[in-house]
């Protein structure tokens, strides 16, 4: 169903239109086009509707049971999408697409080696249960570390417990072959930033002793060199079937080419690579993508992890260098302590997860896009411009969307809504789409006018991201951070403490209330006891937007010691708040 954006007298002296490009290879003109009809009066955005999870049987090859909220299996087709708000999302798996020589085949086996299946599970349980899985690649031998996506290794829920007590490394014996449970691991260190994460492994399984791998590592590449039409090898485990179906687990290979970039305000331009050529299963997320020389350039990773979502767009090795010299200078016999904090369903807003499936990320914008017949990637990303620009470029990956619902894109200047820019679409791109577009002043010589733009993305009625921009003013200073206090639980209806600390308890939260917090970057937090620091963390993204509720914590392996507790707040380096207890 075509987009459609209407028109409202709102701003009458600059008589804005909305501009939308389509330059996706199979979609055409962009839906959304201006029809000039006549607006109704802008009704508030609908409320969420409930949601329910469902539960999978036993899987193979590893005799754990998985837990799933999403059965749905992805559809195939080419889901890159660049400038448009449409095409055909795609899932096609792995495969190389045809008879390889002999010597091809044994360079993607000998890529194969460095390559392993990655299973979290819970072994409280009997059986034990898979909690997620995907793949990694040996990036150092001798340290025995393991190379992957962040969200595969995730270690806490959005209720703040631990997902998994036990990560299973599984390795392949021969080419083809299927994978078996044959190391264990624990996080080495891992960057919210890149969403990257360094496993290092620590024993083999059934007490075999040792932890030697007897794998090769990755020969590391230059990915800041790769460019559009540059050749890609994806390799990757298909992963667990959530629907229980019993699955060949061997390590497939897929070739792709880039197509272009994504970015981000605080990394650059190049924070994903983008590819053509089919999605990749679930399983393939935290697997090595690698040059045609045969050296590693990237990682490919979903947005959020989905049991049921593809993997589509591909990290670029360069950002890793931070994670992995952590993981290389950390004591082996030191236990990595993980951020523990609000996950932010909806990034960029204080709105409560949702629990379907779907995954929006924040919004970006850009100065300038580089447009061509097939694609089209933005540049200079920013949240703040000059004044009056003529155009301002968008964009957000929209990840297990099903087709069918309803998508509602709401444009605000200065908390008013603009129903000109404003659009809703019925969703038929598959489940996993980037969608990239504009807003423009139908008299460039005027531009867009000064403040804070905003837009809201929701879907079947549920608010799932947001982003905002500011154009000819300055970005919110320093935030308010107030109403410090603390807990050791979550409340299961709304994002605030369930009751004070408890003796004992697995973790201690902190949680305040924010508001003109949209500028900030990073949020970063210390926790202290009897006055000395017991933990602080690393910079963790800030995804809260503007105002809301904002939890962190402190993992504690040994519960909760009476004492005198302290935290300090920090969003962009800068104190935001800081305030204490004493006892429980």
């Amino acid at each position: 169903m075509p987009r459609t954006r209407r028109f409202l007298p709102l701003l009458p002296p600059l008589l804005l239109a909305a501009a939308a490009i389509g330059c996706g290879p199979t979609a055409g003109l962009i839906p959304g086009e201006a029809t000039g009809e006549p607006a109704p009066t802008a009704a508030p955005p609908p409320t969420a509707p409930a949601v329910t999870a469902t539960a999978a049987p036993v899987l193979p090859p590893l005799s754990l049971e998985w837990i799933a909220a999403d059965t749905a299996a992805p559809e195939t087709g080419n889901g890159d999408g660049d400038g448009t708000h449409g095409g055909n999302g795609a899932n096609g798996g792995g495969g190389n697409g045809g008879e390889e020589t002999g010597g091809a085949a044994e360079a993607d086996a000998a890529l194969a080696r460095s390559v392993v299946q990655i299973v979290a599970a819970d072994e409280t349980r009997d059986p034990p249960v898979a909690v997620r899985d995907g793949s990694g690649v040996v990036i150092d031998a001798e340290r025995g570390l393991i190379l992957t996506s962040a969200h595969v290794v995730a270690p806490f829920g959005a209720d703040g417990a631990r997902r998994y007590n036990a990560i299973r490394v599984g390795t392949t014996a021969e080419p083809g072959g299927e994978p078996q449970p044959t190391h264990r691991a624990v996080i080495a260190a891992l960057d919210p930033v890149s969403e990257l994460a360094v496993l290092r492994v620590t024993e083999r399984t059934g007490g075999a002793g040792g932890a030697a791998f007897g794998l090769p590592e990755a020969a590391p590449g230059d990915a800041a060199v790769i460019g559009r039409g540059d050749v890609l090898r994806i390799l990757g485990h298909p992963g667990l079937d959530p629907s229980g179906a019993a699955t060949s687990q061997a390590i497939a290979i897929t070739e792709t080419r880039v197509t272009g970039t994504r970015g981000h305000p605080s990394i650059g331009d190049r924070a994903w690579l983008k590819t053509e050529g089919p999605l990749l299963p679930h399983g393939v997320a935290g697997g090595p993508a690698f040059n045609s020389a045969g050296e590693l350039v990237g990682i490919a990773a979903q947005i959020a992890y989905g049991a049921a979502a593809p993997v589509a767009h591909v990290r670029p090795l360069g950002l890793a260098a931070a994670v992995l010299a952590e993981a290389r200078a950390a004591d082996p016999a030191a236990t990595w302590r993980p951020p523990l904090y609000r996950p932010g369903a909806a990034p960029g807003t204080g709105a409560a997860p949702v629990g379907d499936g779907i995954a929006v990320s924040e919004p970006l914008f850009a100065r300038q896009a580089l447009e061509e017949s097939d694609r089209r990637d933005l540049l200079e990303y920013a949240r703040s411009f000059g004044p009056q620009p003529p155009e301002l470029h968008y964009e957000f990956v929209a990840q297990g969307v099903p087709d069918g619902a309803r998508v509602q894109e709401f444009w605000y200047l200065n908390g008013v809504i603009q129903e000109q820019f404003s659009a809703e679409y019925d969703w038929t791109y598959g489940s996993f789409r980037l969608v990239s577009d504009r807003i423009a002043s139908a008299n460039p010589d005027m531009g867009l006018p000064s403040g804070v733009w905003t837009v809201e993305i929701w879907i079947d009625g549920a608010q799932r991201a947001a982003g905002r921009a500011f154009v000819g003013v300055p970005a919110p200073g320093r935030p308010a951070f107030d109403q410090l206090r603390f807990g050791s639980a979550l409340s299961p209806i709304e994002i605030d403490r369930d009751g004070p600390p408890e003796p004992g308890a697995p973790r201690l939260l902190a949680f305040f209330s924010y508001s003109g917090a949209a500028g900030v970057e990073r949020l970063r937090w210390a926790f202290y006891r009897g006055g000395e620091e017991v933990y602080r963390s690393p910079s963790v993204p800030w995804r809260g937007g503007a105002s809301g509720v904002w939890w962190v914590g402190i993992p504690l392996d040994d519960g909760l010691e009476e004492g005198a507790w302290w935290v300090e707040v920090l969003a962009d380096g800068a104190l935001a708040v800081s305030g204490g207890f004493a006892g429980y």
